[in-house]
């Protein structure tokens, strides 16, 4: 298995758009990075969720979110808050929170989301630890021996993409929707793959109603129950 490493992407893409040494580095790299960028936001991968703790202070409901943060997975207590067990938050909207407002102080059951914060609902009326799990942004690739945040099997995808991006940089605009419908293809198996996988390990399930159920009122026509 290759190491997949931003110099790999960059010596392969620029190979097989015809080995083309005239671009500048910073030009291959920057449309990796795309590539791989685009690749991760649309397939995330476990290499990119992130763990954070952070704690309350009484009567503020305000709390930022990490700087690279993509997508809430899951708000949760470490402390038992209230006296009552662990327990996670319920994500509600902006409109249904401002409606019900944030006073009195409580012990918050919810969260809005709402530009880079969370604002915690009811407001907290107490100090408390709150666990963040969350999808992060991927980290650009900077140096030779980068390697993305990307399992391995979706690491193809990225080289297919940039090489896609690198012949339409070049005006080879047939060539490059031809690499974007191979990158297309790659990532479509490999989503039907997992789609698979998941049917598979969820198992096959059947049920089969009682016979006088299949009737309204559970009567039968041909007696005329």
């Amino acid at each position: 298995m290759p190491a997949w490493n931003l110099g790999d992407f960059m010596s392969h893409a620029t190979a097989r758009i015809g080995r083309r040494s005239d671009i500048a580095a910073s030009t291959v790299s920057f449309y990796v990075n795309m590539a791989y960028q685009e690749v991760a936001q649309a397939q995330p991968s476990a290499l990119m969720e992130q763990l954070t703790v952070s704690s309350t202070t009484s009567g503020e409901n305000r709390i930022e979110l990490p700087s690279n943060c993509l997508e809430i997975i899951n708000v949760s207590w470490l402390t038992t808050a209230g006296g009552g067990s662990a327990r996670t938050l319920r994500r509600i909207s902006a409109d249904r929170a401002d409606q019900a407002g944030f006073s009195p102080n409580g012990v918050p059951q919810e969260f809005v989301l709402f530009n880079n914060w969370m604002e915690l609902w009811p407001s907290p009326n107490s100090s408390y630890s709150l666990q963040l799990r969350y999808m992060g942004y991927p980290t650009d690739m900077v140096s030779i021996t980068s390697v993305p945040s990307l399992a391995s099997e979706w690491r193809p995808a990225v080289l297919y993409l940039a090489e896609a991006l690198l012949h339409e940089f070049v005006g080879n605009d047939m060539e490059g929707a031809q690499a974007r419908a191979r990158y297309a293809g790659y990532a479509m198996s490999l989503k039907n793959t997992e789609a698979r996988r998941q049917s598979i390990q969820g198992g096959m399930r059947a049920s089969m109603p009682m016979r006088k159920s299949r009737y309204r009122g559970g009567s039968n026509p041909s007696k005329g129950w």
